[in-house]
């Protein structure tokens, strides 16, 4: 098979005719990692071959595309979305504080995770396998925002990958994406859409902040010994903690951290965490709040 596709030095796409001729274009295969030949000369066709002479590997047009998706979402740091199900926003372009591959988020390890004002919008690209019952259960219990795109139209086109074409219809065609959560039309009542702990144990009064940002998140305050510790709660059931400087439980939220596969924010100097495990440490410190 003729292969038109390789990996540059920075294991990003190109094509074969983006590069320069034999070993100058400094790529490697696709498939196998190992170094290729720019072959461009005046009677065959232009292509990439193996610099050990070996066969041309098969090269997945899905894969290729799947790939070039993260690439162009990671190198634009933001995409189109259409406006959130139940709910007056208008379709926008949503830039992200950063944007993590394969990223695990609990039991869910979506294609991409892009932050924007700290919560995580899980990003599943679609080119042959789509979100399945499964998965969309777990989406559900995680509660966070999840836009799958589905690319399948693009691979049975005639677009190049990678080509401009192909990125503006990755990053800005409405048509082929759609919000997985939250779902459409509501089918949880507040009552179930509340957090669980809720239900048997009293949380600090809100900040007076939170009243005008209710639909959104709720900010509370924690004593843990003589040390103010800061959480918000996002409606996604993610939290968010920060506190002044202090060893002992810097180290609390690092273990926490590591148990239930949450991150550090060193922009905001605050440890997140999400569902399910968010609910054990707001109930944790309910218990050692003073």
């Amino acid at each position: 098979m003729t292969m038109y596709i390789a990996l540059d030095e920075n294991k990003k796409l190109v094509d074969i005719k983006d590069v320069e001729r034999g070993l100058a274009c400094q790529c490697t295969c696709f498939e196998c990692g190992e170094t290729v030949i720019a072959r461009k000369g005046e009677i065959k066709e232009h292509h990439f071959a193996h610099a050990s002479n070996k066969e041309s590997c098969t090269i997945n047009p899905e894969s290729v595309l799947h790939k070039y998706a993260k690439e162009v979402i990671l190198e634009s740091m933001g995409l189109m979305l259409p406006a959130l199900p139940n709910s007056d926003n208008e379709a926008a372009w949503w830039t992200f504080e950063k944007v993590l591959p394969e990223f695990s988020l609990g039991l869910i390890r979506p294609d991409l995770v892009g932050y924007f004002d700290v919560e995580p919008i899980l990003i599943e690209i679609a080119v042959t396998h789509f979100i399945d019952a499964e998965k969309l259960k777990r989406i559900e219990v995680f509660k966070s925002k999840c836009i799958e795109i589905d690319l399948s139209p693009l691979l049975k086109s005639d677009i190049a990958i990678p080509s401009i074409e192909a990125k503006q219809q990755i990053l800005e065609n409405l048509d082929n994406r759609r919000w997985v959560y939250p779902f459409p039309t509501e089918q949880i009542s507040k009552q179930q859409e509340s957090i669980t702990f809720t239900q048997c144990t009293v949380l600090p009064q809100p900040t007076s902040k939170q009243q005008s940002t209710a639909s959104s998140w709720q900010d509370y305050k924690f004593t843990v010994k003589g040390m103010h510790i800061n959480v918000r709660h996002f409606a996604s059931g993610m939290i968010s903690v920060n506190s002044t400087y202090n060893p002992e439980i810097i180290a609390m939220f690092k273990k926490w951290m590591h148990e239930g596969r949450g991150s550090y924010n060193p922009k905001y100097k605050s440890w997140n965490y999400w569902l399910p495990f968010s609910e054990q440490v707001l109930q944790r410190l309910v218990e050692l709040n003073e």
